[in-house]
């Protein structure tokens, strides 16, 4: 079995090593220095050009920034059009947008060349145990022909779709879904603080309850003992939010949070350099809130500050309710909105549940409201007016406390509007007929 494998950059190194002894490996990258950490490893071969890689190659994987970037490989000087043979396969791992892969597919079929999407969920440290899901989509006989190398890589497949490009919608889904839990936790966090309650504290109470997601499940405790917990790119973040927002636009689907946390992710990009990590969003929350999660002064475990002090147990105990509830809330509509977008997009309820809930993107919420639409059973629709109750307290709590609270306060406007449609008697909407009707996604029969 011969295996090629393009793009050597963190996530792509790693899972081109996943065929070091399962298959005659081929590598090339435009770095010099990503393609000599493979100069010595046995039975791989490092190409000179991605032509020289695709004429040894029967099955082809690409990892690369953009599917412009893609394009410019596939069909470029050198390129690996040049040397595919009728019958190859390229397997796309890009995080890139569909319809653009797709026209790249459409392409390469003319000259008998398959491709087929399998976009990666996973950090780089645990693509090496086999840990890494991926999200395929293209013609099911191109995707069994495929499935035994891609299972080389890791038993996590999932099955997104038979167009090109649907694997990749569905990253765009789990990715927007992850980064707006995580900067909207990460400003109620801000708000906690500016409270006075410790970060471990808080990490602690919120992830025994509805507000759990990815972020209070393993970045407030890791900043709490003075460790980072992811080492991803600030501008790949930004990058997949954007193609997220660009997807919504394409299908005339809102999507006011999103575009808030690109906002946001845009404003870190602009104020940090070029090297900044997605763990770095961290200082700017802090600079907007005008706060520190573990300040300088206290022990990285956290300790009682001057601030909590003027909190009473009682006190600081409703305040932590609030907001782990207000988390809850904005993991909600995060689901929703995301959801929406991804069914309008084609994509099924079933696919976007098993992926989204074992990848990223999962929150509490998520594991309760997307298994519920995908039995087409009633969600827990909770009286909206009871909601918005402990939304406009959090959003109040941050008007006195001086804390901006963008997100959450996006979410309160989103069901200000849904409570103003409901018909006056009735007590609760549907949350899933609203955003159905705000995304324009017809009701399932």
């Amino acid at each position: 079995m011969k295996v090629g494998y393009i793009g050597l950059g963190a996530l792509g190194s790693q899972l081109a090593r996943r065929f070091i002894g399962a298959a005659e490996l081929w590598v090339w990258d435009l770095s010099v220095e990503a393609r000599s950490a493979f100069a010595n490893e046995p039975n791989v071969h490092v190409a000179s050009t991605a032509t020289e890689l695709a004429r040894n190659c029967e099955t082809v994987f690409v990892c690369l920034p953009r599917s412009s970037d893609v394009r410019d490989m596939v069909f470029g000087e050198s390129g690996l059009a040049a040397g595919l043979s009728a019958g190859a396969i390229i397997v796309d791992q890009t995080s890139g947008v569909p319809e653009e892969t797709r026209q790249i597919a459409n392409e390469l079929a003319k000259c008998g060349v398959s491709l087929i999407d399998a976009a990666v969920s996973a950090s780089p440290h645990i693509v090496p145990l086999g840990g890494a899901t991926l999200m395929v989509a293209g013609p099911d006989e191109t995707v069994e022909r495929a499935k035994p190398v891609l299972r080389i890589i890791t038993e996590t497949i999932y099955r997104c779709g038979v167009r090109v490009g649907d694997g990749q919608a569905m990253k765009i889904v789990n990715n927007a879904m992850n980064a707006a839990c995580r900067l909207g936790t990460l400003e109620v966090t801000a708000l906690g603080r500016k409270a006075g309650i410790p970060l471990a504290e808080l990490a602690d109470f919120l992830n025994r309850g509805a507000a759990r997601n990815q972020t209070t499940d393993k970045m407030l405790p890791a900043l709490a003992e003075g460790k980072t917990s992811t080492n991803f790119a600030l501008a790949l973040m930004l990058k997949d939010v954007n193609q997220a927002l660009a997807l919504g636009m394409t299908l005339e689907a809102p999507m006011p949070v999103t575009s808030i946390v690109r906002g946001l992710l845009q404003i870190g990009v602009n104020m940090l350099d070029s090297k900044a990590r997605l763990e770095d969003m961290v200082k700017v929350i802090e600079s907007l809130a005008g706060t520190q999660f573990v300040p300088s002064s206290e022990p990285a475990t956290g300790s009682k500050s001057d601030n909590a002090r003027q909190l009473s147990g009682v006190d600081r105990q409703r305040v932590e309710e609030l907001l782990e509830r207000t988390i809850a809330s904005l993991c909600l509509h995060i689901t929703y909105e995301c959801t929406m977008v991804g069914l309008r997009y084609g994509l099924s309820i079933h696919a976007i549940s098993d992926v989204v809930n074992k990848s990223s993107g999962w929150s509490q919420r998520s594991r309760t409201l997307l298994p519920a639409l995908t039995e087409g059973k009633p969600a827990e629709d909770s009286d909206l007016g009871n909601v918005l109750r402990d939304l406009n307290q959090a959003c109040s709590l941050a008007i006195r406390l001086g804390a901006p609270l963008l997100i959450a306060n996006s979410v309160r406007n989103v069901w200000e509007h849904a409570l103003n449609l409901t018909n006056p008697g009735e007590k609760s909407t549907s949350l899933t007929d609203f955003y159905r009707a705000m995304s324009g996604v017809k009701k399932q029969t």
